[in-house]
């Protein structure tokens, strides 16, 4: 029984297979969602914040060229005790006990300085290499939010076309009943009929009319989601017709292995790997080259001593009109090396290998969780499938069964409830079938979502 329904089903996949899962208009609405969503935009403009920051380590064997200087007036009182020293020939003695000086003068300074990193102890290419697989780990969830839009998407067509169909399945049967109580009404004047059963038919279009307002406030929401997803104009949303119909697949090697959840994980893994070798590598020396170039000028100098000259008693001070140097340069080569820093690397050490350690429990835990969603979806998808026939039979049978109601009803064969219970039993199958359609189709959104497979390209593969 179950393989003659597969073929059933094979046999109608046959039928379609030149047809395309979306149409160029709802993979146009789609793409526009996607450029629309600022969502996406803030995640994009995340990874240019973490690429300008991976450059920016990379860039530290640039070499750097800065220049400072500055002037500055300086004034002092100096007290000092030195040796007593005595003149040769006026036998004075000069700094006898301790001695004070004032001095002050001016200094002006420049300096021109080159700086090359040429080893950072392996801390920029490890670091480097870190962050390039975090930014591979978030392109990687940036794809998982493209799926659950494209999802979104997908899912307001087929509510959309869904209201549409049932739409046109109770003006349908609005018609048929216009025509029923018309004829009721004849047959009344007639002797024919009963008021009775032309009020029952006036219910039931009430009952028509009621659903029909339900249906076009939904639809007007709906129009109004996929105005806003996309961007495009209300109006224009409403003139777009949508397709519903089976979803098919083409073969896929993808498994649950290929989700961008766990290439996520690994590139975040391999991230922490990079970040640990950084950290075991801090006690590695990092030296560089520097050259200096620099001017200094030291003018208008005094210094104030309490001595005078033996003969003339004239104050005797030093006074320096300027002492300058220019150029004078500095070349060598440097090293900075952190030989104990007080365990702060230990301590990182440790916190980087629980976080890997984490998302490794992560990882594993999430491929034994999406290898079981992936079989899920799919034993799902099978049966909708299945579940796609039957209501398919059921359409059937309710529309033979509603034209013999109408026939039976005229004939005078069954009573007006019997022909209303034919009525309504008729747009339940029609709306059950459309309904198992889109849950099939999405359905079919979750098994692309399973392997990873949900992306603007795959959508008609």
């Amino acid at each position: 029984m179950k393989n003659s329904i597969l073929l059933c089903f094979l046999l109608a996949v046959t039928t379609v297979l030149g047809q395309e899962n979306l149409s160029n208009t709802e993979l146009k609405l789609i793409q526009l969602s996607l450029e629309k969503s600022y969502s996406l935009k803030n995640a994009n403009n995340d990874l240019m914040i973490d690429s300008i920051e991976t450059r920016a380590i990379k860039q530290n064997f640039i070499p750097t060229l800065t220049m400072n200087g500055g002037y500055a007036y300086g004034s002092a009182n100096i007290n000092a005790d030195v040796p007593t020293f005595q003149l040769p020939i006026s036998g004075t003695e000069i700094f006898d006990g301790e001695s004070q000086f004032d001095a002050k003068g001016h200094f002006l300074n420049a300096n021109l300085t080159a700086k090359a990193l040429l080893f950072s102890g392996l801390q920029v290419n490890y670091g480097s290499k870190a962050g390039k697989e975090k930014i591979k780990a978030k392109n990687f969830l940036l794809e998982r939010e493209k799926a659950e839009i494209i999802k979104d998407v997908i899912d307001t067509f087929d509510k959309i076309e869904l209201l549409e169909r049932s739409g046109i399945v109770l003006i349908e049967s609005e018609k048929r009943l216009a025509n029923e109580k018309t004829r009721v009404k004849s047959a009344i004047e007639n002797g024919l009929a009963t008021p009775f059963e032309r009020e029952k038919i006036s219910a039931a279009e009430l009952k028509l009319a009621s659903k029909r307002m339900e249906l076009e406030g939904n639809l007007r929401l709906l129009h109004l989601k996929l105005s806003v997803l996309t961007g495009q104009d209300i109006g224009q949303i409403e003139q777009y017709s949508f397709e519903l119909k089976p979803w098919l697949f083409k073969q896929n090697d993808q498994t649950y292995s290929n989700r961008p959840e766990l290439e996520a994980l690994r590139a975040t893994i391999e991230a922490y790997e990079y970040k640990l070798k950084m950290n075991k590598n801090h006690f590695l020396p990092k030296v560089a080259a520097f050259a200096t170039l620099s001017y200094f000028n030291l003018f208008n100098s005094q210094i104030k001593t309490p001595y005078e000259t033996p003969i003339s008693e004239q104050p005797i001070n030093l006074d320096l009109n300027y002492f300058q140097g220019f150029p004078a340069y500095l070349v060598g080569v440097g090293f900075e090396w952190d030989i104990f820093n007080g365990l702060k690397s230990d301590n990182q050490i440790q916190k980087t290998s629980i976080e890997k350690n984490m998302a490794e429990n992560k990882k594993i835990d999430a491929e034994e969780k999406l290898k079981l969603f992936e079989e899920k979806v799919r034993i799902e998808f099978e049966v909708k499938n299945q579940q796609i026939l039957l209501k398919e039979k059921e359409k059937e049978v309710a529309s033979n069964a509603l034209h013999l109601a109408i026939a039976s009803y005229r004939e005078g064969l069954i009573n007006i409830s019997e022909r209303l219970e034919a009525e309504t039993d008729y747009q339940e199958a029609i709306l059950d079938y459309y309904k198992i359609v889109a849950m099939q189709r999405q359905t079919a959104l979750e098994v692309l979502t399973s392997t990873g497979s949900l992306t603007l390209n795959n959508l008609n593969n």
